[in-house]
């Protein structure tokens, strides 16, 4: 999917989930030009539109600087030219099946009510 062309790339993500809240304190620690916004906030509907914002969830979501959506694992591919040393590599090496096993599980790390990060 194209959206519109963004000043820093964003990362779309599952607020309440927990795991997901970690992963954005690393992301915000060792990519901070990204900018990192719950799959639940107004603003995600307002750039994703209900395909991608809406539920039911896809996965996370990065939207390069050139405005093309990258879902799930492809999402984390996009986000590792961000991400400098072995863990950028490690994001770029993800496959598909390994993500959606850590996605449909991520629950059994916790879930608040809302998104916690700030």
């Amino acid at each position: 999917d194209d959206l519109c062309e963004v000043e820093r790339p964003l990362l779309f993500f599952d607020g309440p989930c927990r795991l997901c809240q970690r992963s954005v304190r690393w992301v915000n620690r060792h990519a901070p030009d990204v900018v990192c916004i719950p799959l639940q906030s107004e603003q995600a509907l307002e750039s994703l539109g209900g395909d991608l914002g809406g539920p039911p969830l896809k996965g996370v979501v990065v939207v390069d600087r050139r405005g093309v959506a990258h879902v799930g694992h492809r999402g984390l591919r996009a986000l590792s030219v961000h991400v400098k040393g072995p863990m950028g590599l490690a994001l770029r090496c993800v496959p598909g099946p390994v993500y959606w096993l850590v996605a449909r599980t991520r629950f059994l790390w916790g879930r608040d009510d809302a998104c916690s990060v700030r």
